[in-house]
């Protein structure tokens, strides 16, 4: 039997009378590159917020990494690492200095901390751009500063929503052979995408 990260059954979630996300379910195996292609509107926002234990659904069955969603959305956020379209970078720090700010969120301090910040700034191809400002970067390096934030604490699934919305097509090719590498250390990675081509990176969707 296979291990699964990610398990919902019948998941919905409504907003007064509009229905966003209508009992849908799934597993995802442990170590997958878990693809949710849709176009916009779908609902995938909606569900990996629900999965990140940050909006309550409105009914059904969910776990993430054996965490109930309904009962223990704290617990939840604390083994996920969680990387939304937005890109929630704070654009007057440097590159470092955001690295260091949501390592001190995620409960890193002291050496361990450095290393890690460290190994996310060779990551993501940043060691020469560490003093820039945020602001200052193309989205492209955007983005990898972005997942360079979201597995400082090494997490074991990775929720990526949309993650290279209006980023150029090679810096998405570029992204995407970060995330095939985080596979391959198994990493669960859930992405949610509405182009074709990437979902063709995804191990299932």
């Amino acid at each position: 039997m296979p291990s699964y990260a990610v398990e919902v059954q019948d998941l919905v979630k409504t907003f007064g009378n509009f229905v966003a996300v209508d009992h849908i379910h799934f597993q995802v195996k442990e170590g997958e590159i878990f693809g949710f292609l849709g176009p916009n509107g779908a609902g995938k926002s909606t569900t990996i917020r629900m999965l990140c234990g940050l909006l309550m659904p409105t009914s059904g069955k969910g776990r993430v990494s054996a965490f109930d969603l309904m009962e223990e959305p704290e617990k939840i956020k604390q083994v996920i690492g969680y990387m939304s379209q937005k890109f929630s970078l704070y654009e007057d720090l440097t590159v470092m200095e955001n690295l260091h700010f949501f390592g001190g969120i995620y409960g890193l301090s002291g050496s361990l901390q450095r290393e890690r910040e460290g190994q996310a700034l060779k990551m993501a191809g940043l060691i020469e751009l560490r003093d820039r400002m945020t602001r200052t970067l193309a989205v492209g390096w955007k983005q990898r500063l972005a997942l360079g934030c979201a597995i400082l604490h090494e997490p074991s699934i990775l929720f990526l929503d949309e993650p290279t919305s209006g980023v150029d097509p090679i810096s998405r090719r570029n992204f995407w052979s970060l995330i095939q590498q985080m596979g391959e250390r198994d990493v669960t990675t859930f992405v949610t995408t509405h182009y074709m081509d990437e979902a063709e990176y995804c191990d299932r969707l």
